[in-house]
């Protein structure tokens, strides 16, 4: 085998093992079809209303297909705007530029799996975790990085302590960007920008048919 197919078949096995590992950490898409009829319509309707450029509020939804889904972790409330995976409504420092506004991303792989599931070109606007070098990311609508977009930057999953509630406040917290040139400050795995954006848009995938109203 070559050094070059070598290379693509070490990338393709560490996108298919990376989204092993995030589905076995968090199983989203496992719970969001396991819910109710009327929890799923509600998780539709919110996916909706974060791809119009703005955090939803708890006021607007049903109390019990809300209490559901929060109790899922398919959701996370915060201060009375709903946070709903790839979407954060709390400043994590990942901004996603939509074309109704910009919104914050939960972490470095769910704003790179936003462009698609919005099927529009977006901008991600970060930092490095290690330098805190500003960092900006172009992702085409159909997910994908152009040639020039492939190398400004890689993300890291960093090997972390502790269990919490929420996906948000642990697994998240530790999925960020680096500069090209910075090494993690702590033990994590590093993916390329075009490996992280194949995780997040394989894992997120299952959202286009809640937004349709499937």
């Amino acid at each position: 085998m070559s050094t070059t197919a070598e290379a693509r078949t070490a990338a393709r096995t560490a996108v298919v093992d990376g989204l092993e590992k995030l589905r076995a950490a968090f199983p989203l898409e496992a719970r969001v079809r396991g819910a109710s009829p009327a929890a799923q319509a509600t998780y539709g309707g919110v996916l909706r209303a974060w791809l119009g450029g703005a955090a939803p509020q708890a006021a607007g939804f049903a109390a019990d297909a809300l209490a559901e889904l929060l109790r899922h972790d398919a959701l996370v409330e915060e201060q009375g705007d709903l946070g709903c995976y790839p979407f954060s409504a709390r400043n994590t420092g990942i901004a996603v530029r939509l074309a109704g506004g910009a919104v914050n991303a939960m972490c470095a792989i769910d704003a790179l799996a936003v462009a698609r599931l919005a099927g529009a070109l977006t901008r991600i606007d970060g930092r490095c975790e290690t330098c805190g070098t500003a960092l900006a990311v172009q992702v085409e609508a159909n997910g994908g990085l152009d040639h020039d977009q492939a190398e400004v930057a890689r993300v890291v999953w960093f090997r972390a302590c502790g269990t919490h509630n929420s996906c948000s406040q642990s697994l998240c917290r530790n999925i960020r960007f680096l500069c090209p040139i910075c090494e993690p400050a702590s033990p994590g795995d590093v993916y390329t920008l075009p490996q992280a954006a194949a995780i997040g848009n394989a894992f997120f995938a299952f959202q286009a048919g809640f937004v349709n109203g499937a």
